[in-house]
């Protein structure tokens, strides 16, 4: 590969749809594929940077990165997984947001960050906060890749729009770059429900959807509490095999070609999967109506009719209220003191 590594962004606006689990189970395995990754935590709960071995909080790591004090060699981290490096999250992420804001073009400020990534890097896997702020944003106009998990519940289809529709957003007005985004069916059941709202997505989609479906595991529970990779801890449960589906799906076709060793066949030919939709100018803004002529007036008048209360008036109620107050307890308390036992 070159010297600019392919940036893959895992996102969606909603928490607890196996965002982190498929950032890091898909780091994990995209590195024993033999790609060099480095993984970025941008959450302040950290939850990823915890599931491949973070056990104290991290010095250095995805904030100092955002503030440009420190390269990502530097801001990364080696961990127990060859090919696997972190760079973690903390709690200080939570005030990123307020500090990027206020820079100069702050959309690019990770693009400009993972500039300096090595040049032996093939993929940055970043795993987002569930949330589309300022990081999230960054991490889209930074992206070569979006994936979007998604669980086929029935508020699902609703979001997964809403998060589609924000990330096109992005790629019109800063990223007209990012030319592949996948939506990953996560924790699915065989239920008639799930059925039909997943053949919602397809028929919304179409071949956005990735040919690979995560199933519901209690393994992933687990995981997550022994603070492994699910396809560490248990390499052949259902959801592990489907990560590991995934990494292969994603380094054939989302990544760069790696040259192939004399001697080796190459991987199986499969349909390229449809276009995104074109970029589309946004509309330009249009002023709205100017107030009228006396619209300071009416507002003084809309203030004049709200009826003043006099500072000794409220102080008289108060005090009338206090007095009743303490009778009423006073009373109570007696008659607590002489009951007869």
């Amino acid at each position: 590969m070159g010297a600019k590594p392919r940036i893959v962004v895992v996102f969606n606006q909603k928490g607890g749809i196996g965002k982190t689990t498929t950032s890091v189970n898909l780091a994990v395995c995209l590195a024993e594929l033999g790609r060099k990754v480095v993984l970025v935590d941008l959450d302040a709960q950290s939850n990823a940077s915890t599931s491949v071995g973070l056990t104290s909080p991290a010095a250095t790591g995805a904030y100092q990165l955002l503030r440009g004090e420190v390269d990502v060699s530097h801001a990364s981290r080696a961990t127990p997984y060859p090919n696997l490096r972190l760079v973690a999250g903390s709690d200080d992420l939570s005030w990123a947001d307020v500090e990027i804001a206020v820079k100069l073009d702050p959309q690019y400020v990770l693009e400009r960050a993972l500039e300096t990534t090595p040049a032996d890097v093939d993929v940055v896997v970043v795993d987002c906060p569930p949330a589309f702020g300022i990081l999230s944003v960054n991490a889209a106009v930074a992206a070569d890749v979006v994936i979007l998990p998604v669980v086929p519940a029935p508020l699902a289809l609703d979001g997964l729009h809403k998060a589609w529709w924000n990330i096109q957003r992005v790629r019109t007005h800063f990223n007209r770059d990012l030319e592949s985004m996948g939506i990953l069916f996560t924790m699915t059941e065989d239920s008639d429900v799930m059925h039909r709202i997943s053949d919602s997505v397809v028929a919304s989609f179409g071949g956005r959807v990735l040919p690979v479906r995560v199933p519901r595991d209690l393994k992933v529970v687990e995981a997550a509490a022994r603070d492994l990779p699910l396809v560490i801890l248990d390499p052949e449960s259902p959801a592990a095999k489907a990560y590991g589906l995934l990494a292969d799906f994603v380094d054939a076709h989302m990544l760069e070609p790696r040259a192939v060793a004399p001697g080796i066949a190459p991987g199986p030919v499969v349909e390229e999967e449809e276009e995104l939709p074109p970029l589309r100018q946004s509309p330009p803004m249009e002023p709205g109506p100017a107030p009228g002529a006396n619209w300071d007036e009416q507002l003084a008048e809309t203030v004049d009719m709200v009826p003043e209360v006099s500072d000794l008036r409220w102080k008289i109620g108060v005090a009338i209220m206090l007095i009743l107050l303490g009778g009423c307890v006073g009373y109570a308390f007696g008659r607590w003191m002489y009951m007869p036992l």
